[in-house]
C-alpha cells in the first residue's frame, strides 16, 4: 500500500480567478484523475497540508474517492493550530468540514512559528511514497517541497497548473 502527499500553489498564485473558472475546474479534474490512478496502483493513504488551493482540492478528491472505496484514508498534517484563522468564513467552514472527515489530524506545532509551514512540508514528504505536485517551476514553498522530495528519493508526479 502506498502513501501519497499533496503540494502545490495557493489560489492567488494560480493563473485563474476563482474556482468557477473553467481552468480551475480542469485542474481539479486532473488532480482527481491522478488520485484515482494512484488508488488503482495501490495507494490508500493520502496526506494533505490543508492549505487553501491544491491541498484542499487534493483532500476533496480523496474524499470523493473514499465514497466509492471506503478503505481509502485521508490524513491532515496541519502546520499549526489556527492555520485558518485569517481565512474567509466560507474557507474556514470548508476546512473544518474536511478535518472532520479525516481519519487523523496531525499537528506540527501548537502555535504558529516562522518554520512550521516548512516543517509541515518536509513531514508530508517524509511520510509519502508519491508526492503529487501542482507545479510549474516557480520558486517558493512548492519548489522547495518538490526538490526535497527528489533528494529523498520520493516519486514526484507533477501536474501543471494549466
Amino acid at each position: 500500500m502506498y502513501r501519497v502527499s499533496f503540494t502545490g500553489y495557493r489560489p492567488s498564485k494560480l493563473p485563474f480567478f476563482g474556482e468557477d473558472d473553467p481552468m480551475c475546474a480542469a485542474l481539479k479534474a486532473r488532480i482527481s484523475d491522478k488520485v484515482e490512478e494512484l488508488y488503482r496502483l495501490g495507494a490508500t493513504g493520502f496526506f494533505t497540508g490543508m492549505a487553501l488551493g491544491v491541498d484542499t482540492w487534493g483532500a476533496e478528491a480523496v474524499l470523493s474517492l473514499q465514497k466509492k472505496h471506503p478503505e481509502v484514508r485521508l490524513y491532515a498534517m496541519i502546520p499549526c493550530r489556527g492555520q485558518e484563522n485569517k481565512w474567509s468564513a466560507a474557507d474556514k467552514q470548508r476546512y473544518a468540514r474536511i478535518l472532520q472527515l479525516c481519519s487523523k489530524v496531525l499537528c506540527i506545532s501548537p502555535e504558529y512559528t516562522s518554520d512550521c509551514m516548512h516543517k509541515r512540508n518536509r513531514a508530508l514528504v517524509d511520510i509519502c511514497d508519491f508526492l503529487v505536485a501542482v507545479y510549474d517551476g516557480r520558486s517558493g514553498g512548492t519548489q522547495y517541497t518538490v526538490n526535497y522530495a527528489e533528494k529523498q528519493g520520493k516519486r514526484v508526479i507533477v501536474i501543471p497548473p494549466v
